[in-house]
């Protein structure tokens, strides 16, 4: 089933709602209201953890009704678009949706290079070698975190960021929840968001029902248990950035035709979400051949219907993310992928595209008292 971003009630949400609690009113996205109903109770530690590929139908897979994660879900919201990280984690670590911030997926074109750059690893997309001796993603979409914008407004050490590319960096669950527990117990009140990238990992070699994925979010479930059994005065919000499903793939290179009426090959999240940029003059040619090949499986839209649509999120587009997006944008409606080439590791689940189960995420909560001293 095709289902679109529902920014009013999203990932961004939650950014916006934690923003609103801290005092920042500069943020114009909707707050979601099972979450401000929660941060009336003011607690010492707003905790939100999120789970690289946990979205709902996966996290319902895997887990039992009674499992502790399923018994704190409160509902469900939507990710943005591309359901992808780099779009999603920064939205929801900055407040902005995708068109403000820019970041709209693996691999964006910059003119500035004349490359395909995978922003969050700063590599060419060709051969995986550095794209420059600066980061070029920083440098020309320079995005603020919401822990900035906390810190800006309510002062040092009243937000931190857990992760493994952090200040705080963790190499494991345990790891991050020994973490966010240490940072709870410093008196300011304060903001904590954590990441981890499992099981988004175990899933895109394996598939999103295999063996080594059950694993994977049992452990999540048994050390969040176990963290919020010793956390006090906190409210811990649990969700994901994305889902994912498994992927029927098809390949560009063995579509000649077409592939060469690219100029550059496809960027943004080139399987599921492929910006498309057409030789001058080739552009009603290539809607032609690419609907007669993959019309079932892709809504192939003009870069105008993009924006047109906010597809990409609402608020002032950042003045690069028209450029990112090329004359037309491809994007997954059902289970096939169209990578450029083949690789020696093809992926077995994928995301990026607009199905309910890559769409969908759960927003999870609990909630943990003061104990009182004895």
């Amino acid at each position: 089933m095709i289902t679109y971003p529902n920014y009013n009630r999203s990932i961004l949400s939650i950014a916006s709602s934690v923003l609103n609690h801290f005092g920042i009113k500069d943020c114009k996205h909707k707050t979601l209201t099972e979450f401000d109903k929660l941060l009336e109770k003011d607690y010492k530690n707003i905790i939100v953890m999120l789970f690289d590929g946990l979205g709902t139908s996966t996290l319902k897979y895997h887990l039992e009704e009674n499992d502790f994660l399923r018994k704190h879900h409160v509902t469900d919201i939507s990710s943005v678009f591309p359901s992808t990280t780099v779009a999603a984690t920064t939205s929801i670590m900055s407040g902005y949706s995708p068109t403000e911030c820019g970041w709209l997926g693996w691999d964006l074109y910059f003119e500035e290079i004349g490359e395909n750059v995978a922003v969050f690893r700063n590599t060419l997309q060709r051969n995986g070698e550095p794209a420059a001796k600066f980061n070029v993603a920083h440098k020309y979409i320079p995005v603020k975190s919401i822990m900035k914008r906390i810190e800006e407004v309510n002062g040092r050490r009243s937000a931190y960021c857990v992760s493994f590319f952090s200040k705080y960096r963790s190499k494991s669950v345990e790891d991050i929840c020994k973490t966010v527990y240490k940072l709870s117990k410093k008196r300011k009140k304060k903001y904590i968001y954590a990441y981890w990238h499992q099981p988004d990992g175990v899933m895109h070699g394996h598939g999103v029902t295999s063996q080594e994925a059950h694993e994977q979010i049992l452990h999540i479930n048994r050390e969040i248990e176990k963290l919020c059994n010793k956390l006090e005065n906190s409210l811990i919000i649990v969700t994901a950035d994305h889902g994912l499903c498994d992927s029927v793939n098809e390949y560009l290179e063995d579509y000649p035709t077409l592939f060469s009426m690219l100029k550059i090959p496809p960027s943004i999240e080139p399987s599921r979400a492929l910006s498309l940029f057409v030789k001058e003059g080739m552009q009603k040619e290539f809607e032609t051949e690419f609907n007669k090949l993959f019309g079932n499986d892709f809504r192939l839209m003009t870069k105008e219907k993009v924006f047109a649509e906010n597809l990409l999120g609402f608020g002032n587009p950042h003045p690069r993310t028209y450029d990112f997006v090329g004359d037309f944008l491809a994007v997954a409606t059902g289970n096939k992928s169209l990578f450029t080439e083949r690789e020696e590791h093809e992926f077995v689940s994928v995301h990026a595209g607009l199905t309910e189960e890559e769409m969908t995420v759960p927003f999870i909560a609990i909630e943990t008292k003061k104990r009182s001293k004895k």
